[in-house]
């Protein structure tokens, strides 16, 4: 397989099932010249959001990494709209996938903690178990049902950007409220020159020991670049911290700043990747798959 070879594979995110129709050497050439070369890769390639720990599954290191398909959307409120008028449309969009089989979970991303530089009101971000599922979820808003709805979106909340992501889980948020708000930080990451996945892989691991250690309920993840992404993007990826409400949001930022935390997260990936441009996201999930 040439490098050129890997690289496309490495990017095309569209590709159902990928890591599941390439031999194992060549799996092993993929992440070893994505390691090596993710400076590289993602230069080329707003952030919407962020993290899925609220979400479909987790990934397994000890084999191949795994990325869950995500894809957002950009949205900002028409001229006498608000949340209350996306949640009805909402509600009809709910009754329609629910008499398909599409597996397909949804939570709005609003921005709290933002710059000027911010100009979504709030991000859409849709997930699915596979690139399969989240095409049969696209498609389905191509059918004339799918599409007067989507009209009905437009008209309430027109959207700009329309991205698709990788999502790679590093820590389950661990809910105990059982409600579908949360909220999710999120900074934009590149990797120093030199760095390895495996190097990243065992960093996790630390960190994860450490997050044990406090019995932190947060979860944890990387949004890899896809389709869409807008240019002024120059991260390598995006890096999203999750807790399930405010209160156990500020128990991890006073954690961080006061606690010594953050002295440990730099000790941990700190040679190993810099981070930038932190936001911050109240989350209300809108809707969870429908297993088959």
């Amino acid at each position: 397989m040439s490098q050129y070879e890997i690289l496309k594979s490495v990017l095309d995110f569209h590709s159902a099932n990928f890591l599941g129709k390439v031999s194992d050497q060549s799996l092993k050439q993929i992440i070893n010249f994505w390691g090596e070369n993710m400076n590289s890769i993602s230069k080329a390639l707003l952030p919407l959001i962020l993290v899925l720990s609220f979400s479909v599954t987790a990934d397994n290191h000890d084999e191949a990494p795994t990325f869950l398909p995500v894809e957002g959307f950009a949205c900002n409120y028409a001229p006498g709209k608000d949340m209350g008028d996306l949640m009805r449309i909402t509600e009809e969009w709910n009754d329609y996938v629910d008499d398909s089989d599409v597996q397909y979970s949804a939570w709005i991303f609003s921005t709290y903690f933002y710059s000027e530089e911010e100009t979504a009101d709030f991000f859409w971000i849709g997930a699915s178990p596979t690139w399969e599922e989240l095409g049969k979820a696209q498609a389905l808003m191509m059918e004339p049902k799918g599409l007067k709805i989507n009209d009905k979106f437009n008209k309430v909340t027109p959207c700009n950007d329309h991205t698709n992501w990788g999502y790679e889980s590093v820590r389950d948020l661990q809910s105990e409220d059982g409600d579908n708000q949360g909220v999710t930080s999120i900074v934009w990451c590149s990797l120093t020159e030199g760095t390895t996945y495996d190097q990243v892989v065992a960093a996790d691991k630390k960190f994860n020991d450490y997050a044990d250690s406090l019995n932190m309920k947060g979860g944890a993840g990387r949004w890899y670049p896809g389709s869409g992404i807008p240019s002024r993007f120059d991260a390598d990826f995006l890096w999203s911290q999750d807790a399930d409400n405010h209160a156990e949001w500020g128990r991890s930022v006073d954690q961080a700043v006061n606690g010594g935390g953050n002295q440990v997260f730099q000790s941990i990936y700190g040679d190993l990747m810099t981070c930038s441009n932190r936001a911050v996201y109240n989350v209300t999930g809108v809707r969870v798959s429908q297993q088959n």
